[in-house]
């Protein structure tokens, strides 16, 4: 099972591009032990993860990533593979689609409770992943991602990079930040 799961992991993590790099790359906390990202399709979590997985200065063996709408899951629990990977010496599992899977929210507190696993998971359903706040409040923090920005569009347009400014930053040096 975990060899089959890497196998697709090593593709896709082979065809990931570090090119362009969303906002949250320098601003997350990636330091906690269960870190949700949740957003609207598209918004780019499943490239954040695995451009956070293969920057990660661990061996391959070490990490993993899968989907949850896979056909492979739906022949193992979640916990079952977190289970497997752990036995195997693994350190940090990224569960991607988290939110199609049926009371997901236990299987990430018994890996949180029983496994020393770092575990990012992710998902585009927000009213499932709001409702599993509750659940998962004193163990997982979570983090919201937000639409392309236009500063972001144009980076990846124009493959230019471009500083990022606060709206107090604008309000008060507006005329030097144009001049710049």
């Amino acid at each position: 099972m975990i060899d089959t799961i890497q196998n697709t992991f090593s593709t896709q993590l082979s065809n990931t591009s570090l090119k362009f790099k969303r906002y949250m790359h320098n601003s997350l906390d990636m330091d906690d032990k269960l870190i949700g990202i949740i957003g609207h399709r598209g918004v780019g979590k499943t490239t954040f993860i695995l451009q956070y997985l293969k920057t990660l200065d661990l061996d391959f063996e070490k990490k993993l990533y899968f989907s949850v709408d896979h056909f492979y899951a739906t022949s193992y629990s979640i916990y079952e593979i977190a289970q497997e990977f752990y036995k195997r010496g693994g350190k940090v599992l990224a569960i991607d689609e988290i939110h199609s899977y049926p009371d997901f929210e236990k299987h990430l507190k018994l890996i949180y409770d029983y496994l020393d696993l770092k575990v990012f998971f992710s998902g585009s359903s927000a009213i499932k992943l709001e409702h599993s706040k509750a659940d998962l409040s004193r163990r997982a923090i979570i983090y919201k991602i937000q639409g392309l920005s236009f500063r972001e569009f144009l980076e990846l347009k124009l493959n230019k990079s471009f500083d990022s400014f606060t709206l107090n930053d604008i309000l008060t040096n507006h005329i030097e930040i144009a001049y710049n």
